[in-house]
């Protein structure tokens, strides 16, 4: 089982049907409920993921047959990779101040890193 939790457990309540908690009773023992309803969640929430990443592998890899069967979309594509949104924040906020942020984001990023050390 993947274990990333890093914060205290949160309890959640869980409303079961009659039928499925007295099954959920019989085939697992008391004090290890918890555990099983957990291990399902993990492997039913990873089994997700992996389907998404894999409809996202399939999406992509057929993009690509479609831009080398059509350049015009290989080009278009590319376009948008390659476009700017917007401008720099020093270019439309004039008090932006680089060194400040690049400082306070730097002393904020070793804070929370000691913060977690500390747990």
């Amino acid at each position: 089982m993947l274990k990333t939790q890093t914060s205290p457990p949160k309890q959640v309540l869980l409303r079961l049907p009659e039928d499925l908690a007295a099954q959920l009773a019989r085939a697992v023992p008391p004090r290890q409920r918890n555990r099983y309803i957990v291990d399902l969640l993990t492997q039913d929430l990873l089994s997700k993921q992996e389907a998404q990443r894999h409809m996202l592998a399939e999406a992509a890899a057929r993009m690509n047959e479609l831009e080398n069967q059509y350049p015009e979309l290989a080009r278009e594509s590319e376009e948008w990779v390659n476009a700017e949104l917007t401008d720099s924040v020093d270019v439309w906020d004039p008090d932006f101040d680089r060194e400040a942020f690049e400082r306070e984001w730097a002393e904020t990023q070793a804070t929370k890193g000691q913060s977690k050390a500390a747990k």
